[in-house]
Formats: structure tokens, C-alpha cells, sequence
């Protein structure tokens, strides 16, 4: 594989999923919106301020940006409930009433969510992974979204059939960016994690990528103009899979 001049003997590629593989913010404030009216419509008489609970999860409601270090960029769907149940609580919710409300709100919003119309894939994605696929090269997903919906946006765009392990962090017991779940990955690919390129849109990612001693880490920002320190454990930073190549 090669990245900005440099080429690695790869048998193997663990990539995160959302701002990765598709693009994250249209995705995620959808989601949001819909998650805010499940839990409005369960609140009595609620002073709930949108923009404050967004705020509290790393969402800008105004721009629809997610923060790229914020909870919901990084965090699980157990960090999201407990974020916002914690908001609720402190709005004078009893805490039990508050988890049991984001827990129905999110799994409402997760079991009736039109998946479709808000995945959108990075460019020059698919083109990547089929050159990838076809040169043998076995092909991860390490997210830490729930397994269930990671497998869901997958079959959504068409990519499902490209990855030899899909693994959420449902499925382990430290997500990102312990080296659990790229641990698994490799295990399950059966593949040396030394081998292995990691791509990602956090540093959380390339945490993880490190932790695993993979060969190599490439943090992937599809804006322009954004700011790229936060990603300081990045070996090379990319804006599409066109950067990338398989020979």
C-alpha cells in the first residue's frame, strides 16, 4: 500500500467506520435530532435546551459539526446514554427515570431511523476496497458503534461484502483506544497486528493503532481547512482514498 510517497507491505486494514469510511456529521445530527424528540415527547412539562444537551454529547446543532475530540465522535452508544442521562438528572430527573428514558429514546430512534438516506461514503472509497479485496488484502471494521448498526450502515452502502471482521464495541470490554478491539480484529482475520494499517478519524484511532503495534496510522479528514493536530499520533493524514493505492 501507499501513502504520501511512503509503501508498506500490509496484509491487513482495521478501519473505523464513521468520518472513515462514511461521512460522520450529517449522520450523527440526524440521529441526534430524532433521539431529542423521543426524549422530549417522554418529558413532562421539560426546560430542556436542545443546543445544551447537543453541547454536552460534542454536537454543534447550528452547523451540524461533531466535535472531532467530543463523545460522540470517540464515545460509545453506553457513553451517549450515560452523557445524556446525566444532562436529564441534572435537570431534576431521578436518575433512574433519566437512564430508563435515553435508553428507550435511543433504541426507539435506532429501530425506526432511515439509515439510507444519511450515509454518504467517503470518496473514493469503494474503488479502494475492491483493489484492496481483489489483492488479497483482509479488511476490518473497528468502530465504536454498536456491532448491529455498523453491520446495518455497511449493507446500506453496498461495502458489507468487502470485510473479512466487523467488530463494535458491544463486543469488548475496553473500547478505543485500548487495543481490545483491533486485537480481536486481527485475531478473528487471523493476521499479525504488526501488519496491519489502521485508519481512522480520531486519535483515539491511531491510540489504538499504536497500542497494537501496527505499521502504520493514517488519520483521514474529508474537510479542507480543518485543523489536523488533534490527530498527533497519525503517521500520514489524508483527505479521500484517491491519496491511497494498492499495488
Amino acid at each position: 500500500m501507499q501513502v504520501n510517497s511512503h509503501s508498506y507491505n500490509i496484509q491487513g486494514i482495521l478501519f473505523d467506520k464513521d468520518g472513515t469510511l462514511l461521512y460522520l456529521h450529517s449522520l450523527w445530527s440526524s440521529w441526534f435530532d430524532q433521539l431529542w424528540e423521543k426524549i422530549k415527547n417522554r418529558i413532562t412539562g421539560n426546560t430542556l435546551s436542545k443546543s445544551q444537551l447537543a453541547e454536552s454529547i460534542g454536537l454543534d446543532t447550528e452547523r451540524n459539526i461533531v466535535f472531532s475530540r467530543g463523545p460522540l465522535a470517540i464515545g460509545t452508544m453506553d457513553d451517549m446514554a450515560i452523557i445524556v442521562a446525566l444532562h436529564l438528572y441534572h435537570q431534576n430527573l431521578p436518575w433512574n427515570e433519566a437512564v430508563q428514558i435515553v435508553r428507550d429514546s435511543m433504541e426507539d430512534v435506532n429501530s425506526t431511523i432511515d439509515w439510507k438516506w444519511y450515509l454518504q461514503p467517503l470518496q473514493g472509497l469503494e474503488t479502494f476496497l475492491e483493489k484492496a479485496y481483489i489483492n488479497g488484502v483482509k479488511m476490518g471494521v473497528v468502530t465504536s458503534d454498536d456491532t448491529k448498526i455498523a453491520n446495518q450502515h455497511l449493507h446500506l452502502l453496498n461495502i458489507f461484502h468487502y470485510f473479512h471482521s466487523v467488530i463494535g464495541s458491544d463486543q469488548i470490554d475496553r473500547p478505543k483506544p485500548f487495543p481490545d478491539i483491533g486485537y480481536k480484529a486481527c485475531q478473528k482475520m487471523m493476521i499479525n497486528p504488526q501488519h496491519v494499517v489502521v485508519i481512522g478519524d480520531t486519535n483515539g484511532d491511531m491510540e489504538m493503532g499504536k497500542s497494537i503495534c501496527a505499521q502504520t496510522k493514517i488519520g483521514v479528514i474529508p474537510h479542507t481547512g480543518m485543523d489536523v493536530s488533534y490527530l498527533k499520533d497519525a503517521n500520514h493524514i489524508i483527505r479521500d482514498y484517491r491519496e491511497l493505492s494498492i499495488t
